[in-house]
């Protein structure tokens, strides 16, 4: 008894880890969100105000997942979360494009020194990798709420991808040669196909979860 009493608290406590890292992971960005915005409007920039909106975005997408996953008990309108979402997932790709244009055209304002870059670079590979993993683990996952949150974060570590490219293209060289437009524009293309793909995807793995 005693041992799984033990098993139960520890599994507990994970949960709640969990739960507290899902939190603070929605705060930072929401406020990430909040200062593109910010910056947006001071500086009347495009990339920052049409990237805020792709972060918003993002965050009510997650928030509406895990709080109707916490809150409900038996889980009776996952069809309906399930199609609001996929909705949202589309409206999320489709914010992408100004966004992208602008790095294409290298409209986007990057005022940021070569270390904070490099940190940001670290950042994003860890970010990339967690999401990857995790992507792969559940995979198989049968509660498609919980592997469209991971889909979510798989999609979010591409645009950051995306845009530490950008960054690092734009602070390394001096003027954005032909080549560079070309990488930028083909990497951003194949970004938002591989979205596309993830949710579309998701649809499919839905049905066939609900054919067994």
């Amino acid at each position: 008894m005693k041992i799984k009493e033990t098993y139960k608290n520890i599994s507990s406590k994970i949960r709640e880890r969990k739960k507290l890292i899902v939190i603070i992971s929605l705060i930072f960005t929401i406020l990430f969100a909040l200062y593109n915005r910010i910056i947006g409007a001071i500086n009347k920039s495009l990339w920052h105000e049409s990237i805020s909106i792709y972060y918003f975005i993002l965050v009510l997408i997650k928030s509406i997942i895990l709080i109707y996953i916490s809150k409900s008990k038996n889980r009776s309108k996952d069809n309906i979360i399930f199609y609001l979402t996929k909705t949202l997932l589309f409206l999320l790709n489709i914010s992408l494009i100004i966004p992208i244009v602008l790095m294409i055209l290298n409209k986007r304002i990057v005022k940021m020194s070569f270390i904070f870059s490099i940190a940001i670079a670290l950042y994003v590979t860890i970010k990339t990798t967690k999401s990857i993993v995790l992507f792969i683990k559940r995979r198989k996952e049968k509660d498609v709420l919980l592997k469209e949150l991971k889909v979510i974060d798989l999609i979010d570590s591409v645009i950051s991808i995306l845009t530490l490219q950008n960054t690092l293209i734009s602070i390394n060289s001096n003027e954005i040669s032909l080549e560079l437009h070309y990488i930028t524009f083909i990497s951003s293309f194949l970004g938002l196909i591989f979205n596309l793909y993830l949710i579309i995807n998701l649809k499919i793995y839905r049905k066939s979860i609900h054919k067994k």
